[in-house]
């Protein structure tokens, strides 16, 4: 018979270490808005169009990888959290 083991430290911080990997990606994201902002300044007529449309796109794709994630993340910690009350319920019957 196969044993399941939870380590339940290293999951909260696994968790945790995505939860601030998440900060992390919306700072660069910022980066990336402040840069097209930026160049949005120097192009005109249809360069301005198709960098506009360009940051439009890019932007939806961050969020969209960003709400999975974050979901994702999300997700775990509410399993991390009921797996915990399960094991605290299983050791009270002892």
């Amino acid at each position: 018979m196969t044993e399941i083991q939870y380590n339940f430290a290293q999951n909260h911080q696994s968790i945790g270490d995505v939860a601030h990997n998440i900060n992390a990606i919306q700072e660069v994201r910022t980066d990336i808005d402040n840069v097209f902002t930026t160049l949005l300044t120097v192009y005109e007529g249809d360069g301005a169009t198709a960098l506009n449309q360009a940051h439009q796109k890019v932007s939806a794709m961050l969020d969209d990888a960003l709400n999975d994630v974050s979901n994702t993340q999300k997700f775990a910690q509410d399993q991390q959290d009921a797996m915990q009350s399960l094991d605290r319920a299983n050791a009270a019957a002892f």
